[in-house]
């Protein structure tokens, strides 16, 4: 039986506009392991670090006219104070703002998030808090005009901007004053979640194609797509490669792949790490996560149990958060408990890069 036929699920009507059982697929290309020495440095980080730093860093793209503010987390062995600033719509990790970097390695790795539709770069700091507590750097950054605060159509509609924010700020914080050259540049990887999936194909190497009879499609679904906003658009730029060298591993989650075709997906050589919904509500099963595992072949893939929502990778979200958020963005099937997803995906996130990004 073919791999297609193995994971086929029931159709899920197409919607783009959108803000646990694991199957291990056997890695086509072996991936290095860690050398044990790294691995117990490692292992010594998580268990002494008393805090996860957070810092928020502001950087103006002059080119392009764009604010880049990212929210960077990393390992920090500052003491962690009794009372801590409570978010009012997501629950956080306990973090500590604009305290040092430790001090337990000369370097780290780092790893870039890009959020979802609508989404902002704090929704996904449970995962953050996986990575950093096992030595890792994370970098997560607003796409201007996509967040919930600065939204704008034409904006979100350039997906090329997206690939662009996130070199640009691989280019910042290589230069970032407060980190002192702890990043290791040797060791940079991506995670994308959902539209940031989409963005991660692009910076691995896909190109996309046919984007002006793509969104012209889209024009008739979606009423707020009009006419008179395909003419402010370049699409010589939409083609052009957004493929960052740097990026030497890929965690995609619940992945948008509607603009890349098979033979650009064959593009991509980086290892690939696939956490998928197979009954996605917001970016169905078949029309984006399996285009990937069949043209791309993932060097590691996670499918969750029938029952996970697309938003379930998000963090929880606070009683008070719930009193305005839509019901979708937190409500989890019945006996099905957010955190522990969370554990099973930072996990995996964990192990994935860790054998993708390996101490040279």
């Amino acid at each position: 039986m073919s791999f297609r036929a193995l994971l086929r699920v029931g159709y899920v009507p197409f919607l783009f506009l959108a803000c646990v059982l694991a199957l291990p697929l056997t890695a086509m290309n072996k991936l290095r392991k860690a050398p044990a020495s790294v691995a117990v440095q490692e292992a010594s980080l998580a268990k002494e670090s008393l805090a996860i730093g957070v810092r928020t860093l502001t950087y103006q793209d002059s080119l392009r006219e764009r604010p880049i503010v990212v929210e960077l987390w990393y390992p920090s062995d500052a003491e962690m104070p009794l009372d801590q600033t409570i978010d009012s719509v997501w629950i956080h990790p306990k973090e500590m703002r604009d305290v040092p970097c430790a001090q337990i390695v000369e370097k780290f790795p780092l790893i870039m998030m890009s959020h979802g539709y609508g989404g902002e770069r704090r929704d996904r700091s449970w995962l953050a808090d996986h990575l950093v507590r096992h030595g890792f750097i994370v970098a997560s950054l607003d796409h201007y005009g996509n967040t919930a605060s600065t939204f704008n159509i034409i904006s979100t509609l350039k997906f090329w901007d997206r690939g662009r924010d996130v070199s640009f700020a691989i280019d910042r914080l290589l230069e970032e004053p407060f980190l002192k050259s702890r990043v290791d540049a040797r060791r940079i990887g991506f995670i994308g979640y959902s539209l940031g999936g989409m963005t991660g194909l692009g910076l691995a190497g896909a190109q996309a194609e046919a984007i002006e009879q793509v969104l012209n499609e889209m024009m008739k679904k979606y009423s707020e797509i009009q006419p008179d906003m395909l003419t402010q658009f370049d699409f010589k730029e939409a083609g052009k490669s957004l493929k960052d060298e740097r990026i030497q591993a890929m965690m995609l989650i619940c992945p948008a792949s509607f603009i890349y075709s098979p033979k650009s997906l064959k593009k991509i050589s980086i290892p690939i790490g696939l956490v998928v919904a197979p009954h996605d509500e917001v970016l169905p099963f078949k029309e984006h996560a399996e285009l990937i595992i069949e043209h791309v072949v993932p060097a590691k893939l996670k499918i969750m149990q029938k029952e996970t929502s697309h938003y379930a990778f998000l963090n929880r979200v606070s009683e008070e958060g719930k009193k305005f958020l839509k019901k979708h963005f937190y409500r989890d099937s019945p006996g099905y408990d957010r955190q522990v997803i969370h554990q099973e995906v930072g996990l995996f996130a964990v192990d994935f890069f860790k054998e993708s990004l390996p101490n040279p």
